[in-house]
């Protein structure tokens, strides 16, 4: 296993931590120092104005707020700040500011960034019916062509909510932090889910469109009351950390076409059985097997795969400069075993025919004919087992009918 991998795993580790803590942005640890010097470099100059930040954006033509803390419950953006008209929110502006309640937003304001509104206490969001960009139903903010939902009150009390028919889009953190809801219906149109979408919500269930075809890192993390899930079958990647935290996740159903599975995605679940598809090339670190601190290992993970695949590579994954080794049981299934499995057609998982492997035991696969062939011999070994009893039990009846008869004689 490469030093990077490793490296990017740290990382990774420490924003699972500070994601606990209600901090969800993370930087590219990749950045060389001199990349980091010149994307300093050209960041826009930051200008305070009272209770504002702000840059002017170029490609926006206007003032973006970068930092704001209001005193006042219901706030209204201003339209402008020294003359700037007033185009777009910062990434997380209003992080955790639990003083807010409804929030208006101006017909000039255009762009609004990734998790503006992330643990706020917001109930409502305001828009005029004019403005060009944006629309609210029932206090919920969507793109004015109702393509995307782009955020949903924290604070909202509604304790269910259906997704109206045409969203394409979960924007980033969209319902993020919000512990109210306990049932929420996606449309059928939903193509893509953004990243800490459903993060920290008290949502029981998902059930997932076939149409999702992407989902991006933290997209489902710390939804500790989330018990089952099931991958649509278009996706392709199980991104970083995407189920991290789900503490009762323990049921996961993963499609066939699935190619990744990326790091810590299931770490801190309550996974100990899983199926991987034959199509899965890649498993990241600690992606399984693994509390969120990327270093406590759960010995009763078991892993059903395809000898030589993937899943069994990660089975017994280790990487000695870095003392790190997993030990997890692995169990060849077939093509088809698999494929069963996975449509829930196959419920042998726990079968003494299967064969497991942890570092040092050979595995071999059974295919459907060995095992036709197994149990018909079965079947044949327990009536000759019966003719054998019977045979042995006629023998000692007639022994002992001799036995009486030369006694009587003898007498």
């Amino acid at each position: 296993m490469l030093s990077l991998r490793k490296l990017s795993a740290i990382a990774l580790s420490g924003i699972i931590c500070l994601g606990m803590a209600g901090i969800s942005a993370y930087a590219d640890t990749e950045d060389t120092t001199e990349t980091a010097t010149e994307a300093a470099s050209s960041e826009p100059e930051e200008i305070t104005s009272g209770e504002f930040t702000y840059y002017i954006d170029e490609e926006y033509g206007g003032a973006v707020i970068t930092a704001y803390e209001p005193d006042e419950a219901d706030v209204v953006l201003p339209e402008k700040i020294d003359g700037e008209t007033v185009v777009g929110l910062d990434d997380f502006l209003f992080n955790m500011q639990d003083g807010i309640e409804t929030v208006t937003i101006p017909d000039n304001l255009c762009h609004i960034g990734a998790s503006a509104f992330y643990g706020t206490s917001i109930t409502e969001f305001i828009v005029s019916d004019t403005h060009p960009m944006y629309k609210v139903e029932a206090g919920v903010l969507f793109s004015k062509d109702g393509i995307a939902i782009v955020a949903y009150p924290p604070k909202k009390t509604d304790i269910s909510y259906v997704i109206p028919e045409g969203v394409e889009e979960i924007y980033h953190g969209c319902f993020a932090q919000n512990t109210y809801l306990t049932d929420i219906t996606l449309p059928d149109s939903l193509i893509y889910i953004d990243s800490w979408a459903f993060a920290y919500t008290t949502i029981q269930s998902l059930e997932i469109p076939d149409t999702v075809t992407s989902i991006q890192a933290y997209a489902f993390s710390y939804m500790t009351r989330l018990t089952e899930f099931k991958t649509p079958p278009q996706l392709q990647v199980i991104p970083s950390a995407c189920f991290a935290g789900c503490a009762n996740l323990d049921d996961v159903t993963l499609n066939d076409g699935l190619l990744e599975i990326g790091q810590s995605a299931f770490a801190g679940t309550a996974v100990r059985d899983i199926v991987i598809p034959s199509s899965v090339t890649t498993i990241g670190y600690c992606a399984l097997g693994y509390d969120t601190n990327l270093t406590t290992s759960y010995s009763t993970l078991v892993i059903y795969g395809l000898s030589g695949s993937a899943a069994q590579v990660y089975a017994s994954d280790k990487d000695e400069e870095y003392d790190y080794e997993n030990n997890f049981t692995f169990i060849a299934k077939t093509e088809a075993q698999l494929s069963a499995m996975l449509s829930g057609e196959y419920e042998n998982t726990s079968s003494s025919e299967d064969t497991s492997e942890n570092n040092n035991v050979s595995v071999t696969v059974e295919d459907d004919n060995s095992q036709s062939f197994k149990s018909i011999l079965k079947v044949v070994l327990i009536v000759l087992g019966i003719g054998i009893l019977c045979g042995g039990i006629a023998a000692v009846v007639i022994s002992s009918k001799k036995d009486a008869k030369n006694k009587k004689n003898e007498d």
